[in-house]
């Protein structure tokens, strides 16, 4: 089974701590797809314990994919961190997806 196939099965069935181990994998398609299984697990700690710690990745495409699970994921705490780093944020691409993921939040 691809990790590709593996990130499917594991939002299928609810497994949070899976995709957390998947979104730190060297793949870049498979650490992107893993996030946005993340922000499926609503009601799940861990995923969005996990979103918060990988929204200093330094890799822009990880941050902006982290910005939008954490607003379809729609944990209390997201719109705080949202507002924490995009402050700090200097990618245009990944600001924009912060602002789109605080919208999501709110029109909740």
């Amino acid at each position: 089974m691809s990790k590709l196939n593996k990130v499917e099965k594991c939002v299928q069935k609810g497994k949070d701590e899976e995709l957390v181990k998947l979104a730190q994998d060297k793949d870049l398609e498979v650490r992107l797809a893993a996030i946005a299984g993340l922000g499926k697990m609503s009601g799940k700690d861990t995923a969005c314990n996990a979103l918060i710690a990988m929204m200093t990745d330094p890799e822009p495409k990880i941050r902006a994919a982290c910005a939008e699970a954490m607003g379809q994921l729609g944990d209390d705490r997201a719109d705080t961190h949202l507002r924490y780093h995009l402050e700090q944020e200097k990618d245009p691409q990944v600001a924009q997806a912060m602002h789109n993921a605080l919208s999501v939040l709110h029109h909740r």
